[in-house]
């Protein structure tokens, strides 16, 4: 294989130099970044499996709950209201004294 070069003006050397270098800082942000990046990403899998635990104890906690309570079809509940209107001497009374007062006013006009 030849080797061939070119010849380049200091300016231009200096320039593709400082490219190069910030090309450099610019690759070493990033792997900064992905670093970063990664350790972020294992802190939220790390919480979600713990979300997952409570949730599943939660879960448990409120089964067992549920558990002790009665279901629905087993239980029955009886009521019974009965409603009988008993008609009382007094009240009877005051019925007929209406009645007597009405005929009266009905006479009167």
């Amino acid at each position: 294989m030849e080797s061939r070069y070119i010849k380049i003006d200091y300016g231009e050397a200096v320039s593709a130099k400082k490219e190069i270098l910030s090309s450099e800082i610019n690759l070493l942000n990033i792997a900064k970044h992905i670093e970063n990046y990664k350790q972020l990403r294992k802190k939220e899998l790390l919480n979600k499996l713990k979300l997952k635990s409570l949730i599943t104890v939660l879960k448990n906690k409120l089964n067992s709950i549920n558990s002790s309570f009665p279901e629905e079809g087993k239980v029955k509940i009886k009521v019974k209201r009965t409603i009988e209107r008993k008609e009382t001497p007094k009240l009877r009374h005051m019925e007929d004294e209406l009645e007597d007062i009405k005929n009266k006013l009905a006479r009167l006009s």
